[in-house]
């Protein structure tokens, strides 16, 4: 029985769509919004319980990347590549226009994530649309198409 081997794309998109796990700390910044009494803008509301949700889904989505197949599983992961995408957007427009305080986080320190993340993101979507990527998990893939 010959052993099937993962194309190098889907590891690349692994990787990416991992390397957004910070997102999940989103959850313990909530506490300072100035709704419950902290000094956090409420304008960051939306982007981080954004952020908690595609966060604490994270394990899931590396799961499906790596074992799921099929168009629902590969249009899932375009989806949530996608919205995690927005979510950095708008992040970065509300850092823009809500900036955080000093005490929270140094305003070129958020940018500069929310910049990086946001690429990794928008080249997972992209690459989710790369022919290998779909062969991969429309179950198309051969050793050829490596």
């Amino acid at each position: 029985m010959e052993k099937k081997t993962r194309p190098t794309i889907i590891t690349v998109i692994v990787v990416l769509t991992a390397l957004t796990i910070t997102r999940a700390q989103a959850i313990f910044f909530l506490p300072t919004l100035e709704m419950f009494g902290g000094i956090s803008p409420d304008a960051w509301f939306a982007p981080w319980v954004t952020d908690s949700i595609l966060g604490l889904l994270l394990p899931g989505i590396i799961y499906f990347l790596l074992k799921g197949k099929g168009l629902k599983t590969w249009a899932m992961l375009l989806i949530y590549s996608a919205i995690g995408a927005f979510d950095y957007a708008n992040g970065l427009t509300t850092q823009w226009l809500h900036p955080l305080p000093e005490e929270i986080a140094a305003s070129a320190l958020v940018l500069t994530a929310l910049t990086a993340t946001l690429i990794f993101q928008i080249v997972v979507v992209y690459l989710l649309f790369k022919d290998k990527a779909i062969h991969y998990f429309l179950n198309m893939y051969s050793e050829e198409s490596k």
